[in-house]
């Protein structure tokens, strides 16, 4: 299976990080799934560490293509038509890193390993979501399957 890394997953395996479900540490330890961390992670984490709203992952700069290369994982370029995509998708989710994201996940038919739920609703395989009620705390883990 081909599995593209939310920015955040990809961070949390990156650093170690607890909040790593072992849903998405086993599907990546996976030697059968080919993992994937989108060019749209790098415009992502560039654009909030330079923000200053995610300090953290200015552990994975410069050369965050290197990083990726060095877990055993492949990049994944955007293309023009993904993003074009990306803008027609259902308002569901306004982040446009995630709907970049998903955009790929969706012409290239790949699942996504995630927590966002945003994932799920814009039409895309996930690998595992959790599901938060309006208190903010988590309700169940499901799997999608579509």
């Amino acid at each position: 299976m081909s599995l593209i890394l939310d920015t955040h997953v990809f961070f949390w395996w990156i650093t170690d990080d607890p909040r790593l479900e072992s849903r998405h540490r086993e599907a990546i330890t996976n030697s059968s799934n080919v993992i994937h961390v989108s060019a749209v992670s790098g415009w992502e984490i560039g654009i909030k560490v330079k923000l200053g709203k995610w300090p953290e992952a200015a552990v994975l700069l410069p050369d965050l293509t290197s990083k990726v290369r060095a877990e055993g994982f492949f990049t994944l370029d955007l293309t023009l038509s993904q993003s074009e995509a990306a803008g027609a998708l259902e308002l569901v989710h306004k982040d446009q890193f995630d709907r970049l994201i998903a955009a790929q996940s969706l012409d290239l038919q790949w699942t996504v390993a995630t927590v966002d739920t945003a994932f799920g609703r814009l039409g895309c395989k996930t690998s595992s979501i959790r599901v938060w009620s309006a208190r903010g705390g988590p309700v169940e883990r499901r799997q999608l399957v579509r």
